[in-house]
């Protein structure tokens, strides 16, 4: 029926919303920690990239949240419309803070002040927030 219809319509866009801000927190995230990588210099490039990478999980949790609810909007909109926003925000600012701390870290390496290590887990601090909301969508019913 129409009410049906109308909460299969609201578990999409809800959905494509959680989706766009996931992609962006990895999209801002990137763009932020690969202009330090870029500012450290061609011979310190390769070296750090691993921290500059790390905020591209965010874009591929909320791909992976997507396709593990594509089922979903038949059998209870509702459902996948509530996973969907819990996890939208979470991936947008943790993939946007992730970023400032790799690139703090890499600006770091590139100064003689820290090491890749403290970098890279430093830059895993915000992921943790990410994985968290990824395991929850699956837990939520």
């Amino acid at each position: 029926g129409g009410d049906k219809d109308i909460g299969i319509l609201v578990a999409k866009i809800i959905m494509g919303f959680s989706l766009s801000l996931g992609l962006a927190g990895s999209a801002i995230g990137l763009g932020i920690a690969f202009s330090a990588l870029l500012g450290g210099g061609e011979e310190n490039f390769f070296k750090n990239i691993a921290v500059a990478l790390m905020p591209s999980t965010q874009g591929i949790y909320s791909i992976v949240v997507l396709f593990a609810n594509m089922g979903g909007f038949e059998v209870d909109p509702y459902a996948v419309a509530g996973k969907s926003a819990a996890f939208g925000f979470t991936m947008l600012f943790s993939g946007w803070y992730q970023g400032v701390v790799c690139a703090a870290g890499i600006r770091s390496i590139v100064e003689g002040r820290n090491t890749l290590a403290n970098a890279m887990v430093s830059g895993a601090m915000p992921e943790t927030y990410a994985v968290f909301a990824l395991v929850l969508t699956f837990i939520m019913k």
